[in-house]
C-alpha cells in the first residue's frame, strides 16, 4: 500500500497524558492534544491559574489543535437538572479556555450511562444540550462527542445527524469501543464516517481500557487505520492516547502511516 495513500503524518497528534508526549512531540513534530482540563478542578483556583499558564507556554511551544474537556461526572443527558446545568457550566468553562488559547477543537465525552438512560432519552436530551452548548460559540470552533460507555455506534451518529450543527462531530476512541461493544470496530467507522471528526487510537486486549501501544492489544489497528483513510474525511484528526508513544511512532513509520 502506498505512501501516498497512508500517510497521516499531518493530522497526526499526541495527547498530553503520554508519559513521554514532550520528547515525541519534539522529536516527531507532532501536533498537541491537551488534557491539563480533563478534571474540572483543574480549571479553578490556583490549580486554574497554575494549568492555564501551562497551556499558554503549551500553545507558544507547540501546535495545540485540540482540547479535551473535563468529563468525571458530567452527564449532557442527566436526568436531574441540576447535573445537567452542572455539565453546561463545566463544558462552556473549558470552551472558553479552549477559544481564549485559540484551540478550535474540543473533545466531550457523550455521558451515556447504560442502564441510567434509556437510549431514546439519551438522544433526545443529548440533541437538546449540545445544541444549547453551541449557541453562540465561534462559527470555527468545533466539538467532537467521544464515545466511553457506548455500546454501539448508530445512536452517536443519530445525535450528531439531529443535532444538525457542522461545528458538531463525533471523535471515535476505538480502545472504549473495543470494550464496551460487540459492533464490530469497522462498522463503528462506517457507521461514524459522516461525522467523524477525530479519533483516539490505543490498543487494548478486551478486557481493560489500558490506553496500550498500538501493536500490543486485540485490535487491528492497520485496518482500521486504513478503513478511516478511505471512508471518512481526510481532515479527521487522529490522537495517539497512548501511556507510552515512542514504539507506536517507530510502528507507524515502519508501515508508512507517518512519512
Amino acid at each position: 500500500m502506498g505512501i501516498c495513500r497512508r500517510n497521516v503524518r499531518d493530522r497526526l497528534i499526541i495527547a498530553t497524558m503520554c508519559s513521554d508526549w514532550q520528547d515525541v512531540a519534539e522529536k516527531y513534530g507532532l501536533a498537541i492534544e491537551g488534557d491539563y482540563f480533563c478534571q474540572a478542578e483543574n480549571m479553578d483556583g490556583e490549580k486554574g491559574i497554575r494549568a492555564k499558564a501551562d497551556l499558554a507556554d503549551m500553545v507558544k511551544k507547540y501546535d495545540v489543535k485540540v482540547m479535551h474537556a473535563p468529563f468525571n461526572e458530567l452527564y449532557p443527558a442527566a436526568i436531574d437538572p441540576r447535573a445537567r446545568a452542572l455539565a453546561m457550566d463545566r463544558l462552556n468553562q473549558a470552551a472558553e479556555i479552549a477559544v481564549e488559547h485559540g484551540i478550535k477543537k474540543m473533545v466531550v465525552h457523550s455521558g451515556y450511562v447504560p442502564f441510567v438512560y434509556f437510549k431514546e432519552w439519551h438522544h433526545e436530551r443529548s440533541v437538546e444540550f449540545w445544541k444549547e452548548f453551541m449557541a453562540g460559540k465561534p462559527d470555527d470552533f468545533e466539538i467532537c462527542i467521544e464515545n466511553v460507555l457506548d455500546d454501539e455506534p448508530q445512536m452517536m451518529a443519530d445525535i450528531a445527524k439531529a443535532i444538525g450543527d457542522e461545528r458538531v462531530g463525533l471523535c471515535l476512541d476505538v480502545g472504549h469501543a473495543n470494550i464496551l461493544s460487540k459492533t464490530g470496530l469497522r462498522e463503528w467507522v462506517n457507521t461514524m464516517a459522516p461525522y467523524l471528526k477525530h479519533l483516539h487510537i490505543h490498543n487494548n486486549d478486551g478486557a481493560g481500557d489500558f490506553h496500550d501501544e498500538l501493536m500490543n492489544g486485540s485490535i487491528d489497528m492497520e485496518e482500521i487505520l486504513d478503513e478511516v483513510i478511505e471512508k471518512c474525511d481526510s481532515k479527521v484528526t487522529i490522537t495517539l492516547e497512548i501511556l507510552k508513544c515512542e514504539n507506536t511512532l517507530d510502528w507507524l513509520t515502519a508501515r508508512e502511516y507517518y512519512e
